[in-house]
């Protein structure tokens, strides 16, 4: 440190440090899942689920994921914020966990047979998590949106539009804990979503 900084007090040290700024390096969190608490009651049967990813996954050169971006005040991109799995992965998993905790027997499949009775095809998945920093405050922005069309014996019977925004501000800058919350409880809102009514139109089948 300077030795003129070291004479100054604390909060003028701090102050200069601050609109001095300070390189913004690349963050990575990880994306896990817990299925919400839910009092359906117990299901039976068979129900594949497949995934398409409509556009390619956003990789830095070290093959991360990219899902978010660490901005200025400005809402201008600083660095990435990255994660341990790829978002479509993260949003299938979340939805077989869920069907398997209400009862069903799930697989995943590239393509589910055309002869299932239960299948469905996840689709249209579009998840980012914004971060601005501020001097004094942080703003999250966080949007999850997917598609999920649900199939018969190959035959297209019912499509659900799921989406979950969480907007934050925060006093002081957010943790890789709090982004990690963020995601999750996001997620669960989604599944909370969709999860009763896929219940609801399976028990007519």
């Amino acid at each position: 440190m300077n030795r003129g900084l070291l004479s100054l007090p604390l909060y003028l040290v701090l102050l200069i440090s601050l609109l001095s700024g300070c390189a913004t390096v690349d963050q990575k969190i990880t994306l896990t899942y817990q299925p919400f608490d839910q009092t359906i009651g117990n299901n039976s049967g068979e129900v594949f689920v497949s995934r398409i990813d409509t556009s390619t996954p956003l990789r830095n050169r070290k093959g991360e994921w990219i899902i978010g971006s660490l901005n200025n005040v400005h809402a201008v991109r600083e660095a990435d914020l990255l994660s341990n799995k790829a978002l479509g992965e993260w949003v299938s998993d979340a939805l077989i966990q869920e069907l398997k905790q209400a009862g069903y027997t799930v697989a995943y499949s590239v393509k589910p047979p055309v002869n299932a009775a239960r299948s469905m095809t996840i689709r249209d998945i579009n998840v980012f998590l914004n971060v601005n920093s501020g001097a004094v405050s942080t703003e999250t922005r966080h949007e999850l949106k997917f598609n999920v069309d649900i199939f018969s014996n190959g035959t297209l019977i019912k499509t659900f539009t799921i989406a979950a925004i969480d907007n934050k501000t925060l006093a002081l800058g957010a943790s890789i804990e709090e982004k990690e919350l963020i995601m999750r409880q996001s997620l669960q809102d989604a599944m909370r979503q969709i999860i009763p009514d896929l219940i609801a139109l399976f028990s007519r089948q």
